[in-house]
């Protein structure tokens, strides 16, 4: 064989390796770029939620404060001639409603992220993610209905001037709405929520 032959085996060689060179260093290149990727998304979907998270806490607190003031019914349409105790009801009522949407509004936002998290995050921290958001719906479920079953008992004691026949009842639907923190109610959002700070914590060190 001449030694241009050879010349030129050995440069189709060289070309041959170096194609799978390119090759092999582009598949790393895109293994790490989708891995950064994937990292990024990881964080930003764990940091979202979990700032949702605190929000709800915030947000279920606020709704089962004591105390409102007047400018929280300030903007309610009065109804044909309801009396002063219909009105003290409403006005409350009312100013837990706008309350309550606060809470649904943080809530429906997890709700969106957490599909995100599904699919970028581990079985296991997707597993305590659902277990969280499960409890912040049972737990605005709970509060939704006892502010819509204890106000319209009150509105209807102060339209009629009659007692309600069940006022244990009343209390407890009064214990669920109004009850400060560190109750069986508050402890269950705390704890959904220490469940996602842990289930989420790796992901945005």
């Amino acid at each position: 064989m001449e030694f241009a032959d050879k010349v030129a085996i050995s440069k189709d060689i060289i070309l041959g390796l170096s194609a799978i060179a390119v090759v092999v260093f582009a598949w790393i290149g895109l293994q790490a770029w989708r891995r950064e990727l994937t990292g990024k998304a990881r964080f930003k979907t764990a940091r979202s939620m979990m700032r949702l998270g605190y929000k709800l806490k915030y947000d279920f607190e606020w709704a089962r404060h004591p105390f409102t003031r007047a400018y929280e019914w300030a903007d309610r349409t009065a109804q044909d001639k309801e009396s002063g105790g219909e009105s003290h009801v409403l006005n409350e009522w009312y100013a837990r409603g706008n309350r309550l949407n606060s809470v649904a509004k943080s809530l429906n936002k997890m709700i969106e992220v957490q599909w995100e998290a599904e699919i970028l995050l581990d079985e296991s921290s997707v597993q305590d993610v659902k277990e969280a958001v499960k409890s912040y719906r049972e737990s605005y479920a709970d509060l939704a209905s006892a502010v819509s079953s204890y106000f319209d008992v009150r509105q209807d004691e102060a339209r009629t001037g009659e007692q309600y026949k069940d006022q244990d009842w009343l209390r407890e639907l009064r214990k669920t709405i109004f009850s400060p923190s560190g109750d069986d109610f508050s402890k269950k959002v705390d704890g959904a929520t220490d469940k996602l700070s842990l289930a989420l914590k790796k992901y945005v060190k």
